[in-house]
């Protein structure tokens, strides 16, 4: 525990360590001037500001390929960072189908084809996590699977639950407050393995998928309640909190994972 925190400040301060700081926060910084802003008008200021999303979302998917591809095909962790790459990736897909949608058609219908990546992408990220929790406890891998399922089914049916309850249910807000709440799981049982690991790198990227659920679960209460529509209109900065912490997550993300691979190639973990 004491090597590994110490091996942590090594490789976070290291040059290509700040490189990646000062690149995440120059995005989130320029992403701020133009939410502020917007120097170009409608609707290159939406353009930058969705590629700028869109970017993050290419480097999560980037270096989780790259920590995918350290591993040899006989090793455990590869099935791990296989769907992690997988979900990643799905999700950068996911952000650009977003994108051109906005900018073709400037609202995007929900449903889309980006949910759908966003749907698989959340199913991969789950694999991830049964194949690190059974690598953990190999004898256990049944019930692993039935918690798996039993989360699922809860992200599924609390929000459907609770719209049915309010009497405001339609597919659209289903699938706002479907987000915050697999968000949450998904990023609750990444970080449960801080106690498995005792504060193992392999918790990192998880926090990422927190950031999310909040992000995402601000977004839902503000949508619904007609707040983001008023917020965009009044240049409050309601939308500038709920997006740029959606950007935020991302990048969090993204370094969590790098830090990983950092950790790797400093041989901290063997293969």
């Amino acid at each position: 525990m004491i090597n590994e925190w110490n091996e942590l400040k090594r490789t976070f301060s290291s040059p290509r360590a700040i490189l990646s700081y000062a690149f995440a926060l120059l995005l989130l910084a320029g992403y701020i001037v133009f939410y502020q802003f917007a120097p170009l008008g409608e609707p290159f200021d939406n353009l930058v500001l969705n590629s700028i999303t869109s970017l993050a979302a290419l480097a999560v998917a980037g270096v989780s390929t790259v920590v995918f591809l350290y591993y040899d095909p006989e090793d455990h962790p590869r099935k791990i960072w296989k769907n992690m790459m997988i979900g990643a990736w799905l999700w950068f897909f996911a952000e650009a189908a977003w994108q051109i949608y906005a900018f073709i058609f400037e609202e995007v219908p929900v449903p889309s084809i980006a949910d759908f990546g966003w749907w698989l992408g959340f199913l991969f990220f789950t694999f991830a996590l049964y194949h690190q929790y059974s690598a953990i406890m190999p004898g256990e891998s049944e019930t692993i699977r039935l918690y798996a399922i039993g989360a699922w089914l809860v992200v599924l049916l609390l929000p459907l639950s609770l719209l049915s309850a309010l009497g405001t249910f339609t597919v659209e807000s289903f699938v706002d407050f479907y987000y915050p709440f697999a968000d949450l799981a998904v990023g609750i049982a990444g970080l449960a393995l801080v106690f498995v690991f005792r504060g193992g790198a392999l918790m990192r990227p998880w926090i990422g998928l927190m950031i999310f659920g909040v992000s995402d679960m601000l977004y839902a209460w503000a949508e619904k309640t007609g707040m983001y529509a008023w917020s965009a209109e009044n240049s409050n900065a309601l939308t500038l909190v709920i997006d740029s912490t959606y950007l935020l997550a991302y990048l969090i993300f993204g370094l969590g994972i790098l830090g990983h691979w950092m950790l790797l190639r400093h041989g901290l973990r063997s293969k």
